[in-house]
């Protein structure tokens, strides 16, 4: 062999000799502490869909998301792109959508960002709910609200900062009233 060989030789033995530590080492599992282990979701759902009934076996309402995360320690999962169809007693649905939402163990929701709750019945005043934060509880169908809050009928659109409602009874009570509008022989 010639000084080029032994040298090339020379260099790969360096070069193995580096790493062999690194090739021989197990791999290290992450540990995760006991302070951690309730930021850790015990389990997830990428395009979820799911169906609630109420005892007597009619639907309550629908969940629809791009993805949910479940974290039983802290007691709520966490949706990407919600969409909550929420049935009444005589069957008529709201449909509920957000960017962001939050379901906590006492059946009560909290949506962020872009939230839009439409009225599916066709002959009711209210027709659709925007905002930027609401929080509804699912058992008693009721929301309440902080933000900026537009309610939206066939011929009027009400601006309010604050709202508190009751999707069954759609009685609806605004916190601070800003502004209507009516757009008559629409």
């Amino acid at each position: 062999m010639n000084r080029i060989g032994y040298s090339v030789a020379f260099i790969f033995t360096v070069v193995f000799l580096l790493y062999l530590p690194i090739l021989l080492d197990d791999d290290v599992d992450t540990e995760i502490s006991e302070d951690d282990s309730p930021l850790i979701p015990n389990y997830q759902a990428v395009n979820l869909n799911s169906k609630l009934f109420d005892k007597s076996g009619k639907l309550s309402h629908q969940v629809a998301a791009a993805k949910m995360e479940h974290y039983d320690e802290l007691g709520f999962a966490v949706f990407e792109k919600p969409v909550y169809t929420l049935y009444m007693d005589d069957g008529e649905p709201w449909r509920i959508t957000a960017d962001e939402g939050t379901l906590y163990n006492n059946n009560r929701i909290q949506l962020e960002k872009n939230v839009k709750i439409v009225n599916l019945r066709t002959s009711e005043f209210v027709k659709e709910i925007t905002t930027e934060f609401i929080e509804i509880n699912l058992q008693e169908k009721t929301l309440k609200s902080d933000q900026i809050v537009n309610i939206s009928g066939i011929d009027y659109r009400v601006q309010s900062i604050g709202l508190y409602g009751d999707l069954v009874t759609q009685q609806y009570e605004l916190r601070e009233h800003v502004q209507t509008k009516f757009y008559p022989n629409r």
